[in-house]
């Protein structure tokens, strides 16, 4: 009798520190949606504090209370039984000792951020999201020198960072070795623009900028993780250990290719398959399920690819893009709307918990004794100019592969107009033919007419390259990945730092943004609808890719594509009649009839240019 009352008694006592934990945790939120309204209204003190930077200090001001008034810096010891000496003790387990655990184990759990609780549960969802939004006409346009930055530019200053705080260790008074610094490299290379995007979205910017900022960081958070593993992985085998560089180098490149290109091929075929699955079974008679299943779409292809030793975020990332086109069009319209709304709530809860958490922890780290100025301070400035050497030579690099090739385009760019003009002209059948034997032919030049012009984007100009350069900030991946660095004596001071370059990059760097823009004269206020109108359209994939899709791909996965791809499309679409990529966008209009009735009216809606899934 006495063992079970005291089993319920610390089962109570277990749910009541859970309980507390949540409530804490509720409050905070509460309170940073009352701050993020604010900053809504108010926009010229939210383009001075960022939202991100502003619930990193509620978490901030919640950590100093939870660290000053409830914290015991011997929790830890006391909760798992030792004394100073490591020797087990018996603990008389009397009422005032169990609360004073419970309390202590309270903050500890309050003030810790576990890496495996980051890229498990509050990660995927924020990855998901920014595949299954992204904008494919302007990623695609952009493809090029996304990739470059992305790829070829986190490697660059994955390399520039390791090899300036390698020549300078005489400056901070560390004998790191060069393969751990060029791993600590690469999970500080990761960024978050995520202050900058929304500075970006509220005020309309060039949509090339936005569009490269926002492609970059998302692959380059991929593959700054990818890269990391790897080197991590290397680290982990030869701690102490004489390297042979090339053998190392040959199963580096091994491990980083098939784990990039191996979880791109699992993103694709979990989406591929998803869209078999909802053709063949019906789910649009049972709505809830329906989007029980869309639901899984977030954590399903992390967890898989962890499974098989890939990379789950590369994963996820390619299976929202894949899913947005050819999984979403086999859901019901209404399911489609409320996954779409259920994608972007749940990677906005579980962003505002990563800076809350980001903030809450700054006060676990004090006391370990491993702050370096000097090495925080190198390292500041070996992330500024390893991302200056990202920017500026790829910039150039590309800018002069699109001199060389802007001669040929022009032409065919003339040859396509004139084929579309011949094409308009003898499928039109809206057109009077005496007015063709006449000559007149004013509705076939209007049809062509090109819309008003913007900015050329076929180059990276400057300003745009200035500003990327600027909106290098890092953020919670790069602490997530420090917090998994391997077990070296340097750990502790690499984990203190990435902590202080996140914040230090998201308050000063994420609250100037504004004051760069106006510096750089940023164009704003840009029209989505007419500058995607004016934009030059370009085919999606290659052409063989493209005919493949469209005669065997969507037939096979997508339900009733024959009748989609015989669809006509209006000549004043901004839709290309060759992407057979159904335009199904819907809105669900909620009209209240009286008291008990709902009318649900579909209408339509177009995906905006600055809509990130934010």
């Amino acid at each position: 009798n006495m063992a079970v009352s005291t089993a319920g008694s610390s089962w109570h006592e277990s749910n009541r520190g859970v309980s507390k934990f949540i409530t804490i945790y509720l409050s905070l939120f509460l309170v940073i949606l009352v701050l993020s309204k604010f900053l809504h209204d108010y926009p010229r003190i939210g383009s001075i504090i960022p939202e991100a930077a502003m619930i990193i200090l509620v978490g901030m001001v919640a950590g100093l209370f939870v660290f000053l008034f409830f914290e015991d810096p011997h929790a830890e010891e006391a909760a798992y039984g030792y004394d100073d000496y490591g020797q087990q003790q018996q603990y008389a387990q009397g009422q005032e000792e169990q609360v004073q655990q419970q309390t202590d184990s309270l903050a500890d759990s309050i003030l810790s951020f576990s890496p495996t609780v980051f890229f498990v549960v509050l990660l995927p969802p924020i990855i998901f999201n920014s595949g299954y939004h992204v904008q494919k006409e302007l990623f695609f346009r952009h493809l090029t020198p996304i990739a470059m930055y992305a790829f070829i530019g986190t490697a660059i200053c994955t390399a520039v960072v390791a090899a300036l705080l390698y020549s300078f260790q005489w400056l901070y008074g560390m004998e790191s070795s060069f393969l751990e610094l060029l791993t600590f490299g690469a999970l500080i290379s990761a960024t978050d623009p995520v202050s900058t995007l929304a500075v970006f979205s509220s005020k309309h910017v060039d949509p090339q900028l936005f569009y490269l900022v926002f492609g970059e960081s998302m692959l380059n958070d991929a593959v700054g993780l990818v890269l990391f593993n790897a080197l991590a992985h290397l680290l982990e085998n030869h701690l102490g250990q004489d390297i042979q560089v090339g053998d190392e180098v040959k199963q580096f490149l091994f491990d980083f290719v098939v784990a990039f290109l191996g979880s791109l091929v699992l993103g694709i075929v979990f989406a591929l398959a998803m869209a078999m699955l909802l053709k063949y079974l019906d789910f649009r008679s049972t709505p809830i399920l329906e989007l029980c299943l869309a639901f899984t779409f977030m954590y399903l292809p992390f967890v898989v690819a962890e499974l098989f030793h890939l990379s789950g975020i590369v994963t996820v990332l390619f299976a929202g893009i894949a899913c947005r086109r050819y999984v979403e069009p086999n859901l019901s319209s209404i399911t489609a709307v409320n996954a779409d709304w259920i994608y972007r709530l749940t990677a906005h809860v579980t962003e505002t918990l990563i800076f809350l958490e980001l903030g809450l922890s700054v006060w676990s780290l004090i006391g370990h004794g491993a702050f370096s100025f000097g090495f925080l301070l190198t390292s500041l400035l070996a992330c500024l100019i390893g991302r200056a050497v990202n920017i500026y030579p790829l910039t150039l690099l590309y800018n002069l592969t699109r001199g060389r090739k802007a001669g040929n385009e022009q032409k065919q760019n003339a040859v396509n107009e004139a084929e579309e003009t011949d094409y308009v002209a003898a499928t039109d059948d809206n057109i009077d033919k005496k007015q063709q034997s006449n000559g007149t032919t004013d509705d076939i030049a209007t049809a062509v007419q090109p819309s008003p012009s913007f900015e050329d984007d076929s180059r990276v100009p400057w300003r745009t390259a200035h500003m990327m350069w600027f909106s290098g900030l890092r953020g919670a991946v790069s602490y997530g990945l420090a917090r998994t660095f391997p077990d070296t004596n340097d750990k502790n001071t690499i984990v203190v730092t990435t902590m202080l370059l996140v914040l230090l990059t998201t308050f000063f760097l994420g609250g100037t943004t504004e004051i760069m823009m106006n510096i750089l004269h940023v164009p704003t206020g840009i029209d989505e609808d007419k500058y995607l109108e004016s934009i030059e359209k370009r085919k999606l994939l290659p052409g063989f890719l493209l005919r493949f899709e469209s005669s065997k791909l969507f037939p096979w996965v997508v339900r009733d594509a024959h009748v989609l791809k015989n669809k006509k499309v209006d000549k004043n679409q901004a839709d290309d009649e060759d992407d057979p990529e159904i335009s199904r966008y819907e809105n669900i209009e909620v009209v209240s009839e009286g008291l008990h009735r709902i009318s649900i009216v579909q209408t339509n809606r177009n995906r905006k240019i600055f809509d990130y899934g934010a």
